[in-house]
């Protein structure tokens, strides 16, 4: 089968969208099933909207199997319905805050969503920390973000903690440190981070001397921010899908297969991307064919 790998190789998410690129490569390199051999087109949507849905139509202009991707849930809203219109199956590996649901029936998801993440992850807080207060500091002009901090709001009313401040700033704004003084101000127990990328870095380093408990989103689930972030994201509650400390055999082999390829050790977007394709591999063959309406078939299998 001829699939799509769309990824933000570059652009503010590539962080998150070189893990994912490197995971599908991986897993179409390791593929031990000759009855389902995959080559992946690969191609790069900037982190932008616009160029997210012209590889879109690309792909489908090529007629592939199925895409994996878009990395960013905002570029996904953007592009997928263009290979929806076509019938093409797009199977996203990291976005977790579109709405599949609403976005039809060509339209598949590994990830978990924000809505499953960042629920466990405030209710754990809570549970070890027994927190009554926080305050939330998200981004705006970033559809990630601002669908995580909807999130945020949902799971705090859910556990009954009362947010004291609710604090915004724009996407690549150098205001992180005002925000979060305004976060602090009431005396929060808890911050909620609802960010990604350098943003999501930049907050977090700013609260680095706050006594509270800090929980964030997916965006902080890469070496790539945590280790920009340094000591400021140590004690920080995040809930994700896999990491590589678990000690099954299919995420052992994956982790030293990934570290011999690329030098550093996978995170829940490579692994998710990996997944994905077996994923795609699995419908090829349940669907007894490469074609896209067998693809689906095979999904729905």
């Amino acid at each position: 089968m001829t699939g799509g790998s769309l990824a933000s190789l570059t652009g503010t998410a590539s962080a998150y969208g070189i893990s994912q690129a490197r995971g599908a490569s991986l897993a179409a390199r390791d593929s031990r099933d000759e009855r389902v051999r995959v080559r992946l087109n690969l191609a790069d949507d900037q982190s932008a909207n616009q160029m997210g849905t012209y590889q879109m139509i690309a792909f489908t202009g090529a007629r592939v199997g199925a895409v994996l991707g878009p990395t960013l849930s905002g570029v996904a809203a953007a592009a997928d319905p263009v290979a929806g219109a076509a019938g093409i199956t797009v199977l996203g590996v990291t976005n977790t805050t579109l709405d599949i649901a609403a976005a039809g029936p060509t339209f598949w998801r590994v990830s978990l969503a924000e809505s499953q993440l960042i629920p466990a992850s405030v209710a754990y807080a809570n549970d070890k920390r027994d927190i009554t207060t926080a305050s939330l500091v998200s981004v705006t002009g970033d559809g990630y973000s601002e669908g995580a901090a909807a999130q945020f709001r949902a799971a705090a009313a859910e556990q009954g903690i009362r947010l004291l401040a609710d604090v915004t700033m724009p996407t690549g704004s150098g205001n992180a440190a005002s925000v979060i003084a305004q976060a602090m101000a009431p005396g929060p127990q808890a911050l909620f981070f609802a960010a990604r990328s350098k943003d999501a870095v930049n907050l977090v380093v700013a609260a680095a001397g706050a006594a509270v408990v800090k929980v964030g989103g997916n965006g902080y689930n890469t070496p790539d921010v945590l280790g920009s972030a340094g000591a400021a994201t140590n004690g920080m509650i995040v809930s994700a899908s896999w990491n590589p400390g678990k000690r099954d055999a299919a995420s052992r082999a994956f982790v030293r297969d990934y570290r011999a390829r690329y030098g550093s050790t996978p995170d829940a977007f490579a692994a998710q991307a990996y997944g994905g394709l077996q994923l795609l591999q699995a419908a090829v063959a349940a669907g007894r064919g490469v074609t896209p309406t067998q693809v689906l078939a095979g999904l729905r299998k």
